[in-house]
């Protein structure tokens, strides 16, 4: 089985939650201990599927995902350059740190791909939980839309 796993921001890990509740995978992941993103207070209905992180700030949350993730799905506009957007230079640090297993996607992305890469997480871990992670809707807003479409991919990779 498979966990999403994401700190409630907008744009990819808000798509990634909407496209993880229409799958009927579960959501965890700790949150901004003041429950807001960018743009305001975490929606409602994303917040109650993620717990407040205790240190400040939206980075921290990011870390903690990471660290109890199985593997970290880090979606971003060009697959080759995922540290030209802010804050995925510090997204890919923790992930070294960390060590788990990452997958860097883009839109081009092929979703077998996806798929193969999650059914060999789902061999050493169970349950593997994925982070799904990017940039911000303010600054990428096709992320949702791409990250949707990817995490789709993880709920057929549950089915084969």
């Amino acid at each position: 089985m498979f966990v999403i796993v994401h700190s409630g921001q907008t744009g990819v890990e808000r798509g990634a939650h909407r496209a993880a509740v229409n799958a009927g995978l579960p959501i965890d992941g700790f949150m901004p201990f003041d429950k807001r993103d960018e743009l305001g207070p975490i929606p409602a209905d994303v917040a109650q599927a993620l717990k407040p992180y205790a240190e400040r700030g939206p980075r921290p949350a990011v870390r903690a995902n990471v660290n109890l993730a199985s593997g970290v799905m880090l979606v971003v506009p060009d697959a080759k350059k995922p540290e030209k957007f802010t804050a995925m230079s510090a997204v890919l640090q923790s992930i070294r740190t960390a060590r788990v297993h990452s997958l860097i996607c883009d839109s081009t992305t092929n979703l077998e791909d996806v798929a193969r890469w999650a059914r060999h997480l789902a061999e050493i871990t169970d349950p593997t939980r994925i982070v799904v992670t990017g940039p911000r809707e303010t600054r990428w807003p096709e992320g949702l839309i791409v990250a949707r479409r990817l995490v789709a991919a993880l709920a057929h990779a549950t089915d084969s």
